[in-house]
Parts: C-alpha cells; structure tokens; sequence
C-alpha cells in the first residue's frame, strides 16, 4: 500500500517562514559586513585601473636644510646619495634683498652628486612667515629664481603650511590671500620657466576649524572656491604617523595618522582634479633618546627600532596602494634647529632609520613597475620591447609591420593596456605569466584584445582590462600586434591592486544569493503558514490605520530597507555613478526629472523625487542644468 507523506502543516510553514527570515538577515548583515570591511582595507585604493597621475608614483625623498658649507656640504649631499635617496627638499627664504650666493653654491653642489632638488620657496622667518601684502614681489623673487636655476628644476613648492597661523606671520590663515599669492607665484614661475610643474603649499595636519589653524581639506576645498586649481600641478600633504603605525587605516577628519592624505584625495576627485598627484612635503616618526630634556614631541613618539620599521612599512604601502602618491620627503636628514628642538627626533642621518630605508630600497628588484599607469617607454627598464615600434613622449608607442612585442613586468593583482581606438583594426594578444590573460576573450591564437572603433568618427583613448584576480606579486605581461601600425595604438600600461584580506567576488555572490533565496522562501512559507490569533491582530490593526499613517508606515519599513541596502552596496553604487562620467550622470539625472514631472501615478512620483534628490546631492551641478533644460 502506498504511503503519502501528509504536507506540512501550517505551523511548520510558520517555523520555515521565521528561519527563512532569519537566515535572510544573517546573510544581508554579512553581507554589509564584508562589504564594510573591504572599503576599509581598500579605501584610497583606485577603484578599478589606475589612470594616468601628474606626478605620482611614491618614491623616498627627504628634507634637508643645508648651508653653502664647502667640503661639509658636499659630504652631507654624499651621505645622502649613498643612503639610497635621490630627491632632497630643499628651503630657499624670501626677503625683499635676497643675496644669491648661498643658493648658488647649494644649488650646484646638488648638481654635482647628480641628486635632484626640488626647492621650497618659503617665507621669512623673521618675521614669521607673514605674506607679504603685495604679492607680486613674491612672484617676481620666485620668476628670478626659475629663472636662475631652472635648467636643473622640474618642480617648485609654493610656501610651506600656509594652513597654520605660525607660518602665516601669527595671523588667522586666509585660504584667499594664499589662493592669490599662489596664482601670481606660479604664473611669474611658468613664465620663466615654461617646463615648470607647481607644488601647492605642503599642508599640516590639524583637525581644526579656525580660525587660526584650519584642517587640510578644509583649506584645500577653500583653494578650490577660490579658483586656484589652475596654478598648481600637485598637492602636497604631511602624512606623520603620530602615535600610530602605517596600518593604522582608519580616515576620518578627526583623525591625525599617516592614512590622512587619503582625504585629501577624495577630495580632489569630487573637483576633478584626480589627474594631479598627492606628494607628502614631510612625513615620519618622531623618536627621542630617553635621555631627552627639551621639550616632548607634538608628532607623537616612539622608539627608534620601531620608527625604522613604520617608516619601512609606510614607503612599502604607498608604494602599494597609492599610485596618486609621488615624492615623500622623509622628516629630516638633520633640521635647522636648536638641540633641543623635539624635531631632532626626526632626524635619520646616522639612525638605524636610515639603514633601514638603504636596506629596503637596495632590496628592490630593478625593472619591475609598480602600481599605476605607465606610459609606453622603450627605457623604462620594466618595458622590453622587441621589433620596429616608434615612441613619443605623448602618444606612447606605435606598433611596426614585423610583428612587435613587448614584455612588460610589474607588481600587482591586476594589468591592464591603455589604447588608442580609432578608425582602424588591430589584435593585441597577451599572457600573464606564461598564460592566455584572464580578463580577454579568446580565439583560435590566445586572449585578445581587438582595437577598433564602433564609430569611425571617433578617436578615445581607454584603459582595457587584460587579466585581473592576480595572486600579489611580480608578474609579467607578453603582448604581440597584429596589425594596427602608424596608429599609436599603445599608449601605456596600467597595474592595479587588491588587498589580499579583500572577500573574494564569489564569496559575496554567495552570500546574495542565499538572502534572496531566504527572502523568497520566507514568502512562500508565510502565505502557507497559520499565524493565528496575533497574525488576525497585526492584519486587523494595520487596516484600522488611516490610509496616511499606512503610507507613513510602509515608508519607515522601506527607509529601513533602503538603508540597509546603502550600508551594503552604497559605495558600490557610488562607484558605479562615478564611472558613469558626465553624460551617463546627466542622463540618468535628466530621466529622473523627465519622470518626476509627467508621471500621474503618486508612487512613481514620490519615487523619482526620492532619486532625483540622491542624484542632486551626489552632482549639485546637475540641477541648473536640467532646470534650464526644463
């Protein structure tokens, strides 16, 4: 005799239904979980492959304060070199009678160790580094020093700290007074000195708000209002560690650690400026002898076996991490101050700082690129091209008609190529390590990625993924051409990086699947369960409502529902709006609009107001654009 299992009853639906919940719950909030923890390990990371940076690419420097000393000067600069340290930051003091010999002297004695100089312009110290009234004298002194030395100088740092009132002559800062003096600097300094690259004033970290000391972001913002962008190539920050190590990767406004440029940058980005790199105009660890009696540290302190080891650690994850990072002076070789001035506890000339960093950077593999974009170069040593491919400095490299290749070596998860598509056909096939690349569609011959155009009219350059999801290490990249010759079609490389604590792509699949198919489930069973007497109660309750107090609680379930989602997916979201640029976030602004002003139905009314109120706050400058099209 058959034997029919009865099916469940209503109260085991009712238990399915509440586990189903429950099990939902459990896999959104470690969903959120992940997805909170991965932007903490990955915050200041570019999302994606890096972009060409004005700048970047971290590599040591270190500030010196040196005197036209003869032989003692010379052998300074010979210790320096010797330490592994190429690029030194050098003070230069305006005042109204500037006499030149000194810097004559320091500025060629760098040129004779064959190190690069990259010269403060400062105020003067005796009167506190007030700026001037009249700025123009500033810049016509700065125009005279371009003029004088830049056939060996690239770069020209604008001031130092203009952010703090005891580098401003003891007066409230005033972001417009700097703005103006930076735009006359820089415009005297081009106008000698027409290859020159402008370093905005090294910011202090300070979480204060004024108004004689004001944040670095707030004061960078206020450049910004006050149209100065264009008068500086590079931003420059003071990363110290304080009491913190370099892991400490907590970014917050509040927070004065060596993670802190990580605002600034963001900042940047929201006003477009993201092509610019961040240097670090001073950075370290302060660690005074125990025997000290002068006055303790504001930097914080530590001691000097771990101060060697944080600075190590910090030039190792910028490296990583941060391809928007350029030139880290280190705080200091030896500082222009009393003995017992707590900024000795800066100093490495002779530290075990110093044979540490020697070690570190003589322990570097040559030819290996690291993080970021770099333009086809037939001498960097990590590119080895083979064949007949031509370069320019602008457009990269342009494949020949015999075949070229190129093996390009690097350090990263992840590779990329940065091409030129236009109106022509070419293949680039490539390997990872041996391997048909990972991120490429594939024929006959490999992974390829084909160059052309789905409009003949237009001309873009783009950054292609080629493999991705690699283990952290040095890997290398084969690329062959075919065809595509007299094009410039390659116009560099680009190598990203993921943190290895980062949750694996499946692992958060997994986990959003599973709260869907708890979500589903959970319906399912409720509509088959008997919630009786307290489920007759809830129902009878929520229908005595008005229809008012019914739509004010349907909003608070689906507010709960938004924010939860926001707190899993917003940044993602962000992420994806920004890759969106400006047409794609018009557009998407412009739909909603359309939608808000001609729908009937109340619903989708108050839900494209919902969305357009997101979108406005994400892009304000949005709004008088679709009112003016409106």
């Amino acid at each position: 005799m058959a034997n029919y299992s009865s099916p469940p009853s209503p109260a085991r639906w009712r238990v399915l239904a509440l586990l189903a919940v429950f099990a939902a719950i459990l896999a959104a909030l470690a969903l959120g979980a992940t997805g909170a923890r991965d932007a903490h390990f990955t915050r200041g990371i570019p999302d994606g492959l890096p972009e060409p940076i004005q700048g970047g690419g971290a590599i040591l420097g270190v500030n010196v304060a040196l005197e036209a000393n003869g032989d003692a000067l010379a052998n300074t600069l010979a210790d320096i070199k010797a330490a592994g340290i190429e690029t030194i930051k050098q003070p230069f003091y305006f005042s109204a009678d500037y006499q030149w010999d000194s810097a004559d002297q320091i500025v060629q004695a760098i040129a004779d160790q064959g190190l690069t100089l990259v010269p403060l312009l400062d105020g003067d110290p005796t009167d506190g580094f007030a700026p001037p009234e009249d700025v123009s004298a500033y810049a016509e002194w700065a125009a005279e020093f371009a003029g004088r030395y830049g056939d060996s100088i690239a770069h020209y740092i604008i001031w130092d700290e203009p952010n703090l009132a005891t580098h401003w002559g003891g007066e409230p800062v005033n972001p417009n007074h700097y703005a103006a003096l930076l735009t006359a600097a820089a415009g005297a300094i081009r106008a000698a000195d027409p290859d020159a690259k402008i370093v905005a004033a090294p910011l202090a970290p300070t979480t204060e708000t004024g108004p004689n000391n004001l944040s670095e972001t707030l004061f960078l913002q206020a450049l910004y209002e006050a149209g100065a962008a264009g008068s500086f190539d590079i931003v420059a920050a003071k990363p110290y560690g304080f009491d913190t190590g370099p892991g400490d990767r907590t970014v917050s406004a509040e927070r004065l650690n060596f993670s802190r440029p990580i605002l600034l940058r963001e900042l940047m980005e929201t006003q477009g400026d993201g092509h610019k790199a961040i240097w670090a105009g001073n950075w370290g660890w302060n660690s005074l002898p125990d025997s000290w009696t002068g006055p303790p540290s504001i930097w914080g302190q530590t001691n000097e076996e771990e101060r060697a080891a944080r600075t190590v650690a910090a030039l190792d994850r910028a490296r990583r991490e941060w391809p928007w990072m350029g030139v880290m002076f280190l705080e200091n070789w030896e500082p222009d101050a009393p003995p017992d001035d707590p900024r000795w506890g800066f100093s490495i000339a002779g530290r075990p700082t110093a044979e540490a960093l020697a070690e570190y950077l003589s322990s570097l593999p040559s030819g290996v690129a690291m993080t970021g974009f770099h333009l086809a170069d037939p001498d960097d040593p990590a590119q080895q091209f083979t064949g007949q491919w031509e370069f320019s400095p602008d457009f990269g490299a342009d494949i020949g008609e015999s075949g070229d290749s190129v093996r390009f070596t690097f350090w990263g998860t992840d590779v990329g190529l940065r091409v030129r598509r236009a109106d022509f056909r070419a293949r680039l096939y490539a390997t990872v390590d041996g391997q048909p690349a990972n991120a490429l569609p594939r024929d006959e011959n490999g992974s390829m990625l084909i160059l052309t155009s789905p409009d003949p009219a237009q001309d873009t350059i783009t950054t292609e993924w080629v493999a991705r999801g690699l283990p952290p290490g040095q890997h290398t990249l084969e690329v062959v051409a075919s065809r595509g010759w007299d094009q410039w079609a390659l116009n560099g490389f680009s190598v990203g990086y993921v943190p290895p604590e980062v949750t694996s792509p499946w692992t958060r699949a997994i986990l959003a699947g599973v709260a869907l198919v708890a979500v589903g489930l959970a319906f399912y069973s409720a509509r088959r369960a008997e919630w009786g007497a307290a489920g007759r109660s809830a129902r009878a309750a929520f229908t005595r409502l008005s229809d008012r107090a019914q739509l004010a609680a349907t909003a608070a379930a689906a507010a709960l529902v938004a924010l939860t989602g926001w707190l899993t997916w917003g940044q993602d979201a962000l992420g994806i709006y920004r890759r969106l640029g400006d047409a794609g976030q018009l557009a998407a602004t412009a739909a909603a609009a359309a939608v808000f002003y001609v729908t009937p139905s109340f619903l989708l009314f108050m839900l494209a107001l919902a969305i357009l109120f997101v979108l406005l706050v994400l892009r304000p400058a949005w709004g008088p654009a679709i009112s003016t099209e409106s």
